[in-house]
């Protein structure tokens, strides 16, 4: 799996940031574009990589309309049990730019987003430090735990958790319409992951897998119960392989 090998503080005044990340992830600053994967700190945020870049935010673009009327989102609520009365604790095994999470964050649910790629976790703590100061922003931002790791480390963890969230970046074997971001990670992970079979094998409460409308499980198993969209689908299981 490809990843950033470098900073590029594009905005001086976003240096502090760039040493903050080159620190905690050590990633060298950089003073020119590279042919590799980098990041480039600028009003806007981006990973960068052959000719093209990805940007990340949760208040401009088409997420911002999921934002603004994230109380409709009723086919996640739905997936996830939610409730007005209880907070639950979630574990985001494939966090990915993070707009699910921050969705179940608005909700009020405790999210452990679990990214593995540094470039991706980079785009998704800019996006929440990028935020306007509403208090309904800051409540979401401080419900969200972003940490760079391979999910499975936390596979014994599951029942510190009352959901597993998975997105598997719509894998399917058939041929799928792909968004300019989903062509672009497809270009810059090379390959994608789906830890949700590993975690399947523990003894989960509740593990929701997103998918494709058109999209086969990856899981051997039928869904419990499925909840689906227009364009997607969530699989619901409960209380792992028997």
């Amino acid at each position: 799996m490809a990843d950033v090998e470098g900073i590029k503080v594009a905005n001086y005044a976003l240096k502090d940031r760039g040493l903050y990340y080159s620190e905690k992830y050590s990633i060298p600053i950089v003073h020119n574009n590279l042919k590799v994967p980098y990041l480039m700190l600028d009003s806007i945020p981006k990973l960068c990589y052959q000719t093209n870049c990805l940007e990340n935010s949760f208040n401009k673009g088409k997420f911002r309309t999921r934002i603004s009327n994230f109380q409709s989102e009723s086919l996640i609520k739905k997936a996830i049990g939610y409730s007005e009365n209880k907070q639950q604790t979630i574990l985001d095994i494939t966090g990915g730019l993070g707009h699910d999470a921050f969705i179940m964050a608005l909700l009020g649910e405790k999210i452990t987003l679990i990214e593995k790629n540094i470039g991706l976790c980079v785009l998704i703590e800019e996006a929440l430090e990028n935020l306007p100061p509403e208090p309904y922003f800051s409540k979401a931002k401080s419900n969200i735990t972003v940490i760079n790791s391979d999910s499975r480390k936390f596979a014994q963890k599951v029942d510190q958790f009352d959901v597993i969230f998975a997105d598997p970046m719509f894998n399917s074997q058939k041929k799928l319409k792909r968004t300019k971001q989903m062509e672009f990670l497809d270009l810059y992970l090379e390959e994608h992951d789906d830890p949700s079979v590993d975690f399947y094998e523990t003894e989960f409460k509740r593990m929701v897998v997103k998918k494709d409308l058109r999209s086969l499980s990856g899981i051997m198993e039928d869904p419990a119960i499925s909840f689906k969209g227009r364009s997607v689908k969530f699989d619901v299981y409960f209380g792992g392989a028997l």
